[in-house]
């Protein structure tokens, strides 16, 4: 039998036992109403038209409606109005939210609680009009005025840590997903591991498999079934940031694609580790024990990501953390949805991070290899460096 096809039979039986799980079918069904919620609820409850009521004494001047109703094209949102018979009624209608702006002779009234960008352009368009009119009366032709309103204010740039607060939300998402699946995976892998060891089963496979061949196997089975999921929920929500579905920028869905190339990069990197100390046990009680110390380096390096790269993505220490091959898939994701990474430190950090996952790998098999055939305790580990002969003189 070759060697993959012994990696791949122990796939397909690893796989076909999650797929018939009934948890797993709850968990991926579950993924899949959220992925098409975040499409859909937005659309349904904050995807409606913004209406603005300005109330003035008697009926808007037909200039100052001409103006707002300018401003509401390029804005996209609507105004409407409302007439009251002085000013106290109009400063009334503001107090009961019947109106978000009030104008009332040179007085503006509004609302401390409500969006402002309403008020500020009623307040510039009856700047502009009284303007045109003081330049009329002094002489100026209307090409003059018109020359006069031209005038641009200087370009306002706004200086933040992430070039989009939208699409730095997305990343934090990432990150947070990645090490979500991450540990599920992990700790999926090690109960499977523990299971197979506990009850013996290993010993029926290493019979007629090398050791290689069930740890690729398990790991390939249960990276796939999580890789699954990760589609299902990212895939919808991709396509529709790609369309315009979703309110965030089209570059996001990017972002989303890049997530699955860290999430098999991560894995590749996590798994072995989990697998060949889960192959430690003896029991399958014993796993969470036996991968603390990956679980552990697993959480710091989420930490790390959400506090320092999430809190300046720009920083000497972000930097560092995001290129870390045993933090960057979690890092690198959110810093890289930050949208100032140089394409260098993306592919450097990826390059690492492959490099640490082949290492890792030959070095976990190493482990689960010499592990896997010790049974009757839990294997230490000074005992992976003894000769199989020494084992079983300590274990008579």
């Amino acid at each position: 039998m070759t060697w993959w096809r012994g990696t791949g039979l122990v796939a397909q039986r690893s796989l076909l036992e999650t797929f018939r799980s009934r948890t797993y079918r709850i968990i991926t069904a579950l993924l899949l109403l959220a992925s098409a919620a975040a499409v859909v609820v937005p659309r349904l409850v904050l995807d409606q038209p913004t209406t603005y009521t300005l109330a003035t004494v008697g009926e808007a001047p037909q200039p100052l409606r001409a103006a707002l109703e300018s401003a509401a094209r390029r804005g996209d949102f609507t105004v409407e109005y409302t007439a009251r018979a002085d000013a106290p009624a109009v400063r009334q209608a503001v107090r009961d939210g019947d109106a978000t702006a009030g104008l009332a002779d040179s007085t503006l009234f509004t609302a401390s609680e409500v969006d402002q960008t309403f008020p500020g352009l009623v307040s510039q368009a009856v700047v502009t009009l009284e303007s045109a009119a003081r330049l009329r009366a002094a002489g100026l032709t209307p090409e003059q005025i018109a020359s006069l309103a031209s005038v641009r204010p200087p370009q306002q740039v706004t200086v933040r840590r992430v070039a989009s607060s939208e699409r730095a939300a997305v990343g934090f998402g990432v990150g947070i997903a990645l090490y979500l699946a991450l540990t599920f995976a992990g700790s999926a892998i090690s109960t499977a591991v523990a299971v197979e060891k506990s009850t013996r089963v290993s010993e029926v496979l290493l019979a007629v498999l090398r050791p290689s061949q069930v740890l690729v196997g398990t790991v390939s089975a249960v990276g796939a079934a999580t890789l699954a999921q990760l589609l299902v929920l990212g895939v919808p929500l991709a396509v529709a940031v790609r369309l315009g579905y979703v309110g965030l920028p089209s570059v996001a869905s990017g972002d989303l694609a890049l997530a699955v190339v860290w999430f098999v990069l991560g894995f590749a990197v996590y798994a072995f580790l989990f697998a060949a100390s889960a192959a430690l046990v003896d029991k399958v009680t014993e796993a969470s024990a036996a991968v603390a110390p990956v679980t552990t380096v697993l959480v710091i390096g989420y930490m790390l990501s959400i506090i320092v790269v999430m809190g300046d993505p720009s920083s000497a220490w972000g930097t560092v953390i995001s290129m870390f091959p045993l933090s960057a898939p979690m890092a690198m994701p959110i810093r890289w949805s930050g949208g100032e990474v140089p394409v260098w430190q993306l592919v450097t950090a990826m390059a690492l991070t492959a490099g640490t996952a082949v290492l890792l790998v030959y070095a976990g098999s190493a482990v689960y290899q010499r592990a896997l055939v010790i049974t009757g305790h839990r294997v230490r580990w000074h005992e992976l460096f003894r000769r199989p002969s020494e084992n079983a003189h300590a274990a008579r």
